[in-house]
């Protein structure tokens, strides 16, 4: 009796002829399917209720930045969040609301060293406060810290590189930040006025 072949990792070149018979049309065929098979998915999902989030109505119209450099990022995050959604006005006396960008500091901490004490790790953190209020000093969002932070790890012999990945995290950082900040705004109702 012959023994049995000890099973290990398939021939990729069989594989490889496999795909190229299929050519441009199959592969394109086979995208189609997976296309159609996410629609599909979607509209079982729909049909039971669920719904993606959309943007949500504001209570406000009219809204004034103030605290933040114009041209700095996070001002320009908050005006790229707000979108066409409400309008933001150079005047604190024209707006309904007053959006104050108290701070926005960008730390680096280390977290790891490596044997000969270069820095290996390191936390990118983004501190925001900010509060909401109205142009005659009412309040309606009490100041408020967000902190979010991601952990980077770093390289010296790609010192260029590993500078624009830690600019990236802290854009993607100010976007997260800025759309914890439009949602709280989604909440506001601003109070009636005096009849």
């Amino acid at each position: 009796m012959k023994p049995d072949a000890a099973v290990g990792p398939v021939p990729q070149a069989p594989r490889r002829a496999a795909l190229r018979g299929l050519g441009a049309a199959g592969l394109a065929g086979l995208k189609g399917l997976s296309t159609l098979a996410a629609l599909g998915t979607l509209g079982s999902v729909g049909g039971c209720g669920f719904r993606l989030r959309g943007a949500t109505s504001l209570g406000f119209s009219r809204l004034h930045l103030t605290g933040a450099a114009p041209q700095s990022s996070m001002a320009q995050e908050l005006r790229r969040q707000l979108g066409g959604r409400v309008q933001l006005v150079e005047a604190a006396q024209q707006a309904q609301v007053v959006l104050r960008l108290e701070s926005a500091q960008r730390e680096k901490v280390v977290t790891g060293l490596t044997a000969t004490g270069l820095v290996r790790e390191l936390v990118l953190r983004l501190r925001v406060r900010f509060s909401l209020g109205t142009p005659q000093g009412g309040n309606l969002i009490d100041p408020t810290d967000l902190i979010l932070q991601r952990d980077m790890a770093t390289n010296e012999s790609a010192a260029l590189a590993k500078a624009r990945e830690e600019e990236e995290i802290f854009r993607v950082l100010e976007r997260d930040v800025a759309v914890q900040i439009v949602r709280r705004l989604e909440a506001v109702s601003l109070p009636k006025a005096p009849a």
